[in-house]
């Protein structure tokens, strides 16, 4: 994903924070890192780093509790890995969130067009009279919410398949004419769709009624009027009709035997962020602008096609200027279909994206979805890009939009499963990176006999060749984990003299692509040759591309683990 990097990486070049800016935070810099990490290695571990980085720059907590957001993403977390395997279709929401996210910053970075769009409808001071002044801070914030927050609602959707999967399966003896659909009801929905009142509701909700005229036919506390109230202003829908169709759709699904969980989503994200925004007396504008409107997105990225697009709304495809933020989550969900781990019983028999490549320029959206010994369906790319171009007006941001499928034969590398890598002491990793160079500089002599070495010393290395090494010795732990390995004190019985062959270039790839984004971040640009002062090289290339001899590097670092372990008194072991 290194072109989507780049789109990320000057996004927050440009990107300024208030907090940072005006009361001396580093909330920018803790976000990039955590991307960063993200890029290098998507993992829970790292999807959490994200998360966190995020709703703690903008943090609303009260007094004695933790961050409520990140609780509510962790049982997001913990019902998909025990909860969804009992059902047919599922796959992983948590890392994929993140992945809208970063998606959506690329497209923004990446389109004129649309960051056009967002600054005449969003910043619009007369339509929404309250807005971050700091550069692109109020795209951040608001499609942060959206799309970090836009499948916290999916628990709903999965226990009502479980239910839904068992009862098809206790009504399968005998003659059955027609599916027994099982209705998820509630005693008192309105408990759920009512936002408690802390501080005086005419006080909470003035910035809105005076705002709107038509506002006074709605209950600004219940979040489905808000909804409502939000979608009519946006997309010249009836007020009527729409708060209709909302406060019945409970009972449409429960009819019909589907779950959307995006309304759920809504609903909690709404529900909560009133409360606490109220109980830490921040201004009510914190509320009713920014928040309003990404909640109205996350109903949105799934009620567009199953309820705006039918009586009596018959919308069109949805235009970036309607709803910039709907928009795009619609259009990044549904472009999200890779390292997307399945929980379901048949998405485990499904070949599935491993990886993608991403072009977004002001006149093309390009990705490639990549899959590692099989293929996805021959049709895949014509069928999604026939549903993106039903729901949204990609006409008005690109003038030609691609998804391509492309399948790579990789070695199947052993479950690493979700636990946490111990990570060596930084005193170990200084050693290993030291190991490293002292290997590398033999190796150089073993392969050019009488060369003499540019830098006989680790000491002697430029800053950015001592963090190459660095970065490789801290990568180690990660690449045994892939491997199903772990590193320990030398001395145990039975440790891994070598590295199965099988994993060697597939890991070596993995180290190309590492080092070219360690190498771009630093900036150095591609060049005839190899100078570390000028930081150019030629070698800013596919794996594929290069050389038999620079290929070799790439391999070493994975090959000598175990040498480079022994050097400093560890070993490699199998789990």
């Amino acid at each position: 994903m290194n072109d989507m990097r780049k789109c990320v990486e000057k996004f927050f070049d440009e990107l300024e924070v208030f907090e940072d800016t005006e009361r001396g935070h580093c909330y920018k810099i803790f976000m990039r890192q955590a991307i960063r990490e993200f890029f290098d290695n998507e993992t829970k571990e790292t999807a959490f780093a994200v998360y966190r980085a995020f709703f703690d720059s903008y943090r609303i907590t009260l007094k004695g509790s933790s961050n409520p957001f990140i609780d509510l993403l962790d049982v997001l977390k913990s019902y998909e890995e025990n909860a969804a395997v009992l059902i047919d279709r599922q796959r992983d929401h948590y890392i994929h969130s993140v992945n809208v996210f970063l998606l959506g910053l690329s497209i923004y970075a990446g389109n004129a067009r649309f960051r056009s769009a967002f600054e005449q409808t969003v910043m619009n001071k007369k339509e929404y009279p309250f807005s971050y002044d700091t550069r692109n801070e109020e795209f951040y914030y608001r499609w942060g919410l959206a799309s970090l927050f836009h499948d916290v609602g999916y628990p709903v959707e999965i226990v009502g398949r479980q239910i839904n999967k068992f009862i098809d399966f206790a009504t399968a003896v005998g003659d059955k004419e027609k599916p027994v659909i099982v209705q998820l009801s509630f005693e008192n929905f309105q408990e759920l769709n009512r936002i408690s009142e802390i501080i005086p509701k005419r006080v909470f909700t003035k910035c809105y009624f005076d705002h709107y005229e038509d506002s006074v036919y709605i209950d600004m506390l219940k979040p489905v009027d808000l909804l409502a109230h939000k979608l009519h202003t946006s997309l010249g829908v009836d007020l009527k009709d729409m708060k209709f169709a909302l406060d019945d759709f409970v009972n449409v699904m429960a009819r019909f035997g589907f779950i959307d969980h995006g309304y759920y989503s809504s609903i909690i994200v709404l529900k909560w962020y009133g409360y606490l925004i109220q109980s830490a007396k921040y201004k009510p504008e914190y509320f009713f602008w920014p928040v309003l409107d990404s909640a109205s997105a996350i109903l949105l990225h799934n009620c567009y096609k199953n309820m705006m697009m039918k009586k009596p709304f018959n919308l069109s495809a949805l235009a970036p200027n309607t709803h910039p933020i709907a928009f795009l989550l619609i259009l990044c969900d549904e472009l999200q279909e890779w390292n997307r781990k399945a929980y379901g019983i048949k998405d485990k028999l499904r070949t599935l994206a491993a990886e993608a490549g991403l072009e977004v320029t002001d006149e093309k959206l390009t990705l490639t979805l990549i899959t590692h010994n099989g293929s996805l369906p021959a049709d895949f790319s014509r069928e999604k890009k026939k549903l993106l171009f039903k729901l949204l007006d990609l006409d008005a941001l690109f003038d030609g939009v691609a998804v391509h499928c492309k399948s790579v034969k990789k070695p199947v590398l052993p479950e690493p499963g979700d636990e946490i890598t111990p990570r060596p002491e930084l005193k170990d990793i200084e050693k290993l990176a030291r190991a490293i160079h002292e290997l590398y500089n033999e190796k150089q002599l073993e392969r050019y006999p009488g060369k003499p070495l540019k830098y006989p010393g680790f000491d002697k290395l430029t800053d950015s060749l001592k963090y190459s090494n660095l970065r490789q010795a801290m990568d180690i732990p990660e690449k045994l984990r892939q491997m199903g390995f772990v590193m320990g004190p030398a001395g145990s019985d039975y440790p891994v003299r070598s590295i199965p062959e099988e994993y060697v270039e597939y890991l070596a790839e993995q180290e190309h692509e590492a080092w070219m984004a360690e190498r771009i971040a630093s900036g150095w640009v591609a060049g005839d040759h190899a100078d570390a002062e000028k930081k150019t090289t030629p070698y800013l290339v596919p794996y594929d591309k290069l050389p038999e001899d620079i290929k070799q590097l790439d391999r070493d670092p994975v090959q000598n683990i175990p040498l480079l372990l022994e050097r400093i008194g560890m070993a490699v072991y199998k789990k």
